[in-house]
């Protein structure tokens, strides 16, 4: 019994010895696999803070919406333009010296679609403006047919500018015959174009397309055919070419007429905080206008999705699409008012249209001595917002172009500007002893 006992407590005693081992060994594992996963936990929070952290500071750093990095950016005065700009002290200040190139912040997962196009939008903004012997304005006029203001607009290109200038015409019908030489043979393919409708769109995506082929034009200016020309070329022109900005209205409008024509079918690629609204005639630099002709996948959401009728809110395209657009892409080089002054205090569907008892030297030099730009919302508290409108970080008149104007104002208008309104504005800047300093 005893030594049948004491073979069972030594049974007993190497099964525990065994036993304890194997559980050492467990032990340790364990240990291991515990601190792999707690390292492995370390890292992911680590790593998700980090990107968390520079989210914030990008949305911190910059505008809302301007997610961007800082690169060298070109000279604003091309190669060639520096005998009609200011001197180096009085040359514009406030714009930025670098273009903001957008990055993709860390909010969602971006489909392929929305990748390429802010690959391709952060590749023309990096690109150094190629020197041009002679930098030039396009002026793009989008017309029904006639343009009433040919003889206008004769007058004021005539003047010695040649080769600073190229005109570009889309007629919504069949071309018509020109009146003045300037404007014969500068029609581009006309298409139908209906009011508030993508053809809108796709017409002033067309005009820039062709300007954009011709490598010196550097400023992009949309104009109607009820348009004229408030200042003589050379104000306008150095107005354009002294900087980077772009003369984009861009309205955040919380009314009915703003985000109330906003559709959710626009996401994930436009929010509801995207949503902008603006005058359809604007004045872009070489970059914008290579940005928009590029575009396809925000258009394709406009042409789906903004189109005209109460079922689809009233969304007018032409008001919208550019607006928003460059608003997503690159909202610091953005002026926030348009050039082109209109009269909404009829407060209707279309601005106030300008007789024949309207042409008055005060009535256009009224138009002309305006500083600030105004915004107001379209919903019942009528919120209006006024900004001054700075150029060079100084105040300066808003608008280079005015519109809307009957076609048989053209006679009285023409003697008006070309005997009394421009030769004024010159010697105005003459008095200066800078070009443009006004």
């Amino acid at each position: 019994m005893v030594k049948l006992w004491s073979s069972s407590v030594e049974g007993k005693s190497h099964h525990s010895s065994t036993m304890g081992v194997w559980r050492g060994k467990m032990s340790k594992r364990r240990s291991l696999w515990a601190a792999g996963i707690m390292s492995l936990l370390f890292l992911f929070f680590l790593s998700w803070a980090t990107i968390a952290n520079l989210g914030d500071r990008v949305y911190n750093d910059y505008l809302k919406g301007d997610l961007c990095q800082m690169l060298p950016s070109p000279s604003p005065h091309p190669k060639g333009y520096s005998s009609h700009s200011a001197p180096p002290s009085k040359q514009n200040t406030s714009f930025p010296n670098h273009v903001p190139i957008p990055i993709l912040p860390p909010i969602r997962n971006y489909t392929d679609a929305e990748l390429s196009t802010f690959v391709l939008a952060k590749d023309i903004l990096s690109r150094a403006k190629d020197p041009v012997g002679n930098a030039k304005v396009a002026f793009m006029f989008l017309t029904g047919g006639p343009l009433p203001f040919e003889k206008i607009w004769e007058e004021f290109f005539k003047q010695g500018h040649e080769g600073k200038y190229l005109i570009y015409v889309h007629s919504s019908r069949e071309q018509p015959a020109r009146n003045t030489s300037m404007f014969q043979g500068r029609d581009i393919r006309p298409q139908k174009v209906f009011w508030g409708r993508i053809e809108m769109v796709d017409a002033e995506r067309r005009l820039l397309a062709n300007a954009l082929l011709d490598l010196d034009n550097q400023y992009f200016a949309l104009l109607s055919d009820s348009c004229i020309p408030l200042y003589p070329f050379d104000y306008v022109y150095e107005y354009l070419l002294g900087g980077n900005m772009s003369y984009v209205d861009c309205f955040e409008d919380p009314g009915p007429h703003g985000q109330g024509r906003y559709m959710d079918q626009m996401m994930p690629e436009v929010r509801r905080s995207d949503w902008r609204k603006g005058a359809q005639w604007f004045a872009v630099t070489r970059y914008h206008a290579l940005m928009i002709v590029a575009d396809h996948l925000y258009y394709s959401k406009f042409k789906l999705n903004c189109k005209p009728g109460p079922e689809n809110r009233n969304c007018y395209p032409d008001e919208h699409y550019i607006s928003t657009f460059l608003h997503i892409m690159n909202p610091a080089n953005l002026a926030n008012w348009t050039v082109t002054y209109v009269d909404w205090s009829e407060r209707r569907w279309h601005p106030k249209t300008y007789t024949k008892n309207d042409i008055t030297f005060e009535r256009l030099q009224l138009i002309q001595n305006i500083k600030e730009h105004v915004h107001e919302t379209s919903d019942s508290l009528g919120i209006r917002t006024v900004k001054p409108c700075l150029w060079g970080g100084q105040q300066r008149p808003c608008f280079l172009f005015a519109r809307k104007f009957l076609p048989d104002t053209a006679g009285d208008l023409l003697q008006l500007l070309s005997n009394v309104t421009w030769p004024l504005s010159r010697h105005q800047q003459e008095r200066s002893s800078a070009t443009f300093r006004f």
